[in-house]
């Protein structure tokens, strides 16, 4: 073979290794989306969290929390005007792609507090729908968003003011707001999210439908355990443990993202939701500790989240402070070998939380599965003070490894060390 030819020959080779590096590249990137929330302003002091404190280096996404439905006219409508209009939330917080160029802002309508009557009244009808999908489009246009977060808790449930005629109403709706999204080409996405409880999904989501509708379905990866069913446990635990009977069998992390694949939901569409924050419960026996054991209400509420049988990681991690005024005795970290999930207690009080160890189980999965990535909910609930780490956020800051780690592996240098990647 002569020089032109080992030239030719090494030039195709140099080009192919290009194009895979750049196909590992498209199918590496991964999702970190953030999620903000309003009402974390009103706290005192200096730990008021405003836009501004939205760290937007270590998110790919970022969600403002929230917007709702008028019950009347089935348009978009604030539901904190003085934040969201007056203060020019909405404005501020989309203008964080200025310092940010590569972030993505997103608005979420809906939550728990919003309920689910709402948004069964609007999908009742197409018109309905078709006045709240422009509604929707109109405010994109205006504000700059990118997107729409649908956070209908729960279609289908009746206590939730569903009914039978929610999980095709919820379908009609994604693929006409989709429709409407393309026809603007502006890259505008819809989101969905979605639990992981298996009984929630039976009664209100056509799985396989959902998913190819909407461009990415956000799983909600938590709160599958609480105060409310009357026994201590972590609420996002990563597999049955020997108390999981009934109800509880199947109702875990690691099982209800299988039951999604194997309803033929695309891996490269679902993104996994996991909880900065902690549930509580108050022991009916202080020396009844351990997982399972008996309890009698929500633990006491935090100093920043003002709710009872919850408490953000901002307000567990100060706990194992030797330095801090509220660790009079200690509080051991103690862990779920199943679960996988820290959990501690003092006296008769008993929390359920998220750490690094845990994230870092559920990171595991999403590579496992091969997920599109992980949302976190809530930025204001991790140390975002740093009152426990050499750095704020250290939970986010964990989980933004990931997104860190599948940039590296799509060069060419990561080519050539894909057993790391």
């Amino acid at each position: 073979m002569g020089l032109k030819d080992n030239v030719m020959v090494f030039m195709a080779a140099f080009y192919a290794l290009i194009a895979l590096a750049s196909a590992i590249d498209d199918g590496a990137s991964r999702r970190m989306v953030c999620h903000y929330t309003t009402w974390s302003q009103g706290r005192s002091g200096g730990a008021s969290y405003r836009v501004e404190n939205v760290p937007g280096n270590l998110c790919t996404h970022v969600v403002y929390n929230f917007i709702g439905i008028d019950e009347d006219t089935y348009k978009l409508v604030p539901l904190q005007r003085e934040i969201d209009i007056v203060q020019d939330g909405f404005g501020r917080f989309v203008d964080l792609k200025k310092t940010y160029p590569e972030l993505k802002t997103t608005i979420a309508v809906g939550g728990w507090g919003h309920g689910g009557t709402k948004f069964s009244k609007m999908a009742a009808f197409r018109d309905r729908r078709k006045i709240f999908v422009q509604s929707v489009v109109n405010f994109l246009e205006e504000y700059g968003f990118d997107g729409l977060e649908i956070a209908w808790l729960y279609p289908g449930n009746p206590e939730r003011g569903g009914n039978s005629n929610d999980k095709d109403n919820l379908i009609y709706l994604v693929e006409e707001l989709k429709r409407a999204f393309q026809s603007r080409g502006r890259g505008w996405e819809v989101t969905v999210q979605v639990p992981l409880d298996k009984t929630r999904l039976a009664i209100g989501y056509d799985i396989e439908d959902l998913c190819d509708a909407a461009h990415f379905v956000h799983l909600i990866g938590y709160d599958m355990r609480g105060w409310w069913n009357n026994f201590a446990d972590v609420h996002s635990p990563m597999a049955d443990r020997s108390h999981d009977v009934a109800n509880f069998r199947g109702i875990n992390v690691r099982d209800g993202v299988q039951h999604l694949l194997t309803n033929r939901c695309t891996p490269g569409k679902m993104v996994l939701g996991v909880a900065l924050f902690g549930r509580t419960y108050m022991l009916a026996n202080s020396q009844q500790n351990s997982i399972g054991s008996r309890t009698t209400g929500p633990g006491p509420a935090g100093t920043y989240t003002h709710e009872a049988g919850y408490l953000g990681y901002c307000e567990i991690c100060r706990k194992f402070l030797s330095r801090s005024p509220i660790a009079q005795s200690p509080w051991p970290k103690l862990w779920d070998d199943v679960g996988l999930c820290p959990y501690t207690y003092r006296g008769r009080e008993w929390i359920g939380y998220e750490d690094e160890q845990s994230l870092q189980e559920k990171v595991n999965l999403v590579k496992e599965k091969q997920l599109a990535g992980i949302y976190a909910f809530s930025l204001d609930l991790d140390d975002y003070l740093g009152d426990c780490a050499s750095e704020p956020y250290p939970l986010t800051r964990k989980l933004y490894e990931y997104v860190k780690e599948t940039k590296d592996c799509g060069n060419i240098g990561g080519f050539f060390n894909r057993d790391e990647c």
